[in-house]
């Protein structure tokens, strides 16, 4: 039985732990009861845990933050297709800080979150996201493999909130001159990216067996040469028609196991630069948002912006201006959202659009993937048709302050007719692609293109067998 006595005007007490020692407490209590309180439950939880009932220690290991997270690494995120940015993540913003070498016990969410505001300045806020998901991730399972008994205090940490930025997607009138701007053996793997919206190491990691041609499937399996895709989901994708030319190439014309191997055949490892290749292509395709002239004089440096890629002389020393077109940043990844989102804007079913990316929710798809063209998006709100044009107030030159929508279309096109009823009797989702001049300097783009390569590449079409959608029975 534990006893309290009076201690420098406070109090203490005594009680024998699970181990049957005798310890001395100083409680922070202001009577006798209070104090004898505290000790019953010290008594009470050392019962347990003579019991098996409770741990004897919170951390029975005696982990500080830099030992969780290295056993972490060590543990669950070693076999990953991300460990090595998990481990620079981890190294650079978490075993560098003074949290480190806390033991856990000691650690409070006001500590994880005065961490993540001194990145605040220095990281995006969804970099500092992954920051606390990796101490949510490693508390969880320090508590799962009994290294851990307490709770998870990065749980109480608010998430930031990440901007949601413009994603640039091909809009579908450029994907052909884009392939036509492309050498002949890089078609074939970008044509899997567009045509079956694969990410850059599922597509890597195709091997031939994974081309079922007999029933028209796609097979990934893999992530480089990882067993499992990043969603450890192994998953079939229909071939497009469009697709099977560039297929039959690749198996027959490629060495290796490889559906889309490297030069010498081997895998494309994450060493492979395919933006690069992306954007010298829409450079040559005149796919660009304008173009910087700059003085072929080293001495003078003269530079300006146009939007055409017309020779002109330096304003300044008389020299030739260089024309250099701008393209949009635009990722290899970014094929992907080309891929869904021409797919949703054709009418493609949501779930439908899931299932082939591999998503676990049709939220994520529509969230990340649901982007929507300009133009489709004009053709969209031009629906809004109620003669209001011909009410809107003068100006000087005669003309309505609105454009006539009734005449043609906000970006010069000829707009949809209507029924009496209002109902558009057909809306063109794409436009014929207006004639680019190529940028002055770049090799023409050859016209001599294998029917095995280029056979029938009029655009994308949807993927789906069964796809349905508003859109969909409207067009078709």
């Amino acid at each position: 039985m534990g006893t309290v006595f009076e201690y420098k005007g406070g109090w203490r007490f005594k009680y024998k732990d699970a181990a049957g020692v005798w310890q001395t407490v100083t409680s922070k209590a202001r009577t006798k009861a209070a104090a004898r309180a505290e000790m019953q439950e010290k008594e009470l939880e050392a019962e347990r845990q003579r019991l098996g009932l409770a741990p004897t220690s919170l951390n029975p290991d005696k982990l500080t933050v830099a030992g969780l997270m290295r056993w972490w690494l060590d543990t669950y995120s070693s076999h990953q297709e991300a460990h090595e940015s998990n481990e620079g993540t981890i190294r650079n913003h978490i075993l560098s800080a003074p949290l480190a070498s806390k033991l856990l016990e000691h650690v409070r969410a006001g500590d994880i979150e005065q961490l993540l505001q001194s990145k605040a300045g220095e990281l995006a806020p969804g970099t500092v996201n992954h920051i606390r998901q990796f101490f949510v991730r490693a508390f969880n399972k320090a508590r799962k493999a009994g290294k851990w008994h307490g709770a998870n205090p990065a749980e109480d940490v608010e998430t930031r909130r990440v901007p949601e930025t413009m994603v640039n997607i091909l809009a579908p009138e450029e994907v052909f001159p884009f392939f036509a701007a492309l050498e002949l053996h890089q078609r074939p793997a970008f044509a899997g990216a567009i045509f079956t919206g694969l990410r850059k190491g599922e597509l890597c990691g195709l091997r031939k067996d994974d081309a079922d041609l007999v029933r028209g499937l796609i097979l990934a399996r893999h992530s480089y040469d990882r067993p499992f895709p990043k969603s450890k989901k192994q998953r079939p994708i229909p071939i497009p028609a469009e697709f099977l030319p560039f297929i039959r190439y690749a198996l027959e014309a490629t060495p290796g196991p490889w559906l889309f191997p490297d030069a010498d055949g081997s895998m494309r490892t994450k060493t492979w630069q395919p933006e690069d290749i992306l954007r010298r292509a829409l450079k040559r395709a005149g796919i660009v948002t304008g173009y910087t002239h700059s003085c072929r004089r080293k001495t003078c440096r003269y530079s300006e912006e146009r939007p055409d890629a017309e020779i002109r002389p330096c304003p300044k020393c008389g020299f030739k201006l260089w024309p250099t077109g701008k393209v949009r940043h635009i990722r290899f990844h970014d094929l992907r959202h080309t891929y869904a989102s021409v797919l949703l804007m054709f009418g493609a079913n949501l779930v439908s659009v899931q299932k082939l990316l591999g998503h676990s929710d049709p939220k994520i798809t529509e969230r990340r993937y649901g982007h929507m063209l300009p133009s489709f998006m004009k053709t969209e709100v031009d629906r809004l048709r109620f003669g209001l044009d011909q009410l809107a107030p003068e100006v000087r030159d005669g003309s309505s302050g609105f454009d006539r929508l009734s005449a043609s279309g906000g970006d010069g096109t000829a707009s949809p007719a209507f029924t009496a009823a209002g109902q558009p009797l057909g809306i063109p989702l794409v436009s014929a692609p207006e004639p680019r001049k190529p940028e002055a300097g770049t090799p023409s783009v050859s016209r001599e293109v294998p029917a095995s390569l280029l056979a029938g590449c009029r655009g994308l079409e949807p993927l789906a067998s069964g796809v349905t959608g508003r859109r969909y029975n409207r067009l078709n």
